[in-house]
């Protein structure tokens, strides 16, 4: 069976999301039909993986939306292969024309749904709000009607999205995690800093992580991630207390590392669609304390592998102190955990609904 995979991607720099697209593929022996992808990256993962680029560049928010919906409502793959899959809300356009077909969703668009009033009060002034409001309202039902009339299955990557397409689409879908390749991950003894791994922006709470570690003078937090340069993360940044270290943009192997000689991991954002950190953190034997809500109730067991908590800074405080106490006891317990989430568990399961729906 000869499958395609579409993706709204420039493949420039590999991240957690682009790893996650070429372990698809690369699972399912498929072929990764991307926007654009620099020779570098292809001559990594071109070995493995068979990456098609369309040479395509799309303008920045709001007209990206609408350019990318045109180039996939474009391209035409019917009789190339037998089946399709689109990876985002982008991509999924090309599923109009290509059936039979699948959307493995990452969770309905959050500026359209679920942080919606997050995103319209974060504005600077009226006019902007109402700009971006009227935008939100026509894209939120161009989305909706497209998925409730052309696409034919969906995956989703936590029960926490799988409600959420069920509330904004009412369409059922499965769950399959995303993968962790467990094997590359290795423990060894902390140094007794704290790692946060994610984008600083409005919804990973970057505030309350600084808040707790100035409460923890004699701790150390490392972040890693890019920075979004949204007024309000730039005033958060300014308040970043001495004990608290941006490390910016990470190789894979690097971080690996940083998780191997970490006391835990912290995990804060809003509702969070899966959170790949607790899973790699717990792959290397490493605790996490997270906040009490989104996927991460579907990642860490609260108390076993770490410590779940409401998103206040005192809360954080007390979770990060129980756990120093003594972070090795929770090693063969985070171990056993990540086998929830490996690659080999990943591309079963996913072969089975693909199989499935083919015979059917």
């Amino acid at each position: 069976m000869k499958t395609a995979i579409f993706c709204c991607a420039d493949l420039s720099i590999i991240g957690g999301a682009e790893r996650f697209m070429l372990d698809t593929a690369r699972a399912l022996d498929a072929d990764l039909i991307v926007l654009s992808a620099e020779e570098s990256v292809l001559k990594i993962y071109g070995r493995d993986v068979r990456i098609i680029s369309l040479n395509k560049k799309i303008p920045k928010e709001p007209f990206g939306s609408l350019a990318a919906k045109r180039i996939f409502e474009k391209i035409d793959f019917t009789g190339q292969y037998d089946f399709f899959i689109a990876f985002d809300h982008a991509s999924m356009f090309a599923l109009k024309k290509h059936k039979p077909n699948l959307f493995y969703c990452f969770g309905p668009r959050r500026e359209l749904y679920d942080m919606y009033y997050h995103v319209i009060e974060n504005q600077d002034n009226f006019i902007k709000k109402y700009a971006v409001k009227t935008w939100l309202d026509f894209y939120r039902k161009i989305d909706r009607n497209f998925v409730k009339n052309h696409i034919q299955n969906i995956v989703c990557i936590s029960h926490n999205v799988r409600n959420r397409v069920y509330k904004y689409y009412q369409k059922d879908a499965w769950v399959v995690y995303p993968p962790v390749h467990a094997e590359l991950y290795e423990y060894k003894p902390s140094e007794g800093y704290w790692l946060s791994v994610n984008r600083i922006d409005n919804w990973k709470r970057i505030d309350l992580q600084f808040e707790a570690f100035r409460r923890l003078p004699d701790k150390t937090l490392k972040i890693v991630g890019s920075i979004n340069q949204t007024p309000k993360i730039k005033k958060i940044l300014a308040t970043r207390p001495a004990n608290v270290e941006l490390l910016g943009n990470r190789s894979e192997k690097e971080l690996r590392e940083l998780y191997s000689r970490c006391e835990g991991v912290i995990a804060t954002s809003i509702d969070e669609d899966y959170g790949l950190t607790p899973a790699e953190a717990m792959a290397s034997g490493k605790p996490v304390v997270a906040v009490k809500e989104g996927g991460y109730l579907e990642t860490v067991l609260d108390g076993v592998t770490g410590m779940l908590v409401a998103p206040r800074i005192d809360e954080l405080v007390d979770g990060i102190l129980e756990i120093s106490k003594q972070p090795e006891t929770y090693r063969e317990a985070c171990l056993e955990r990540a086998k929830l989430f490996d690659y080999v568990v990943f591309r079963e399961n996913l072969k089975k609904i693909i199989i499935s729906l083919i015979k059917s």
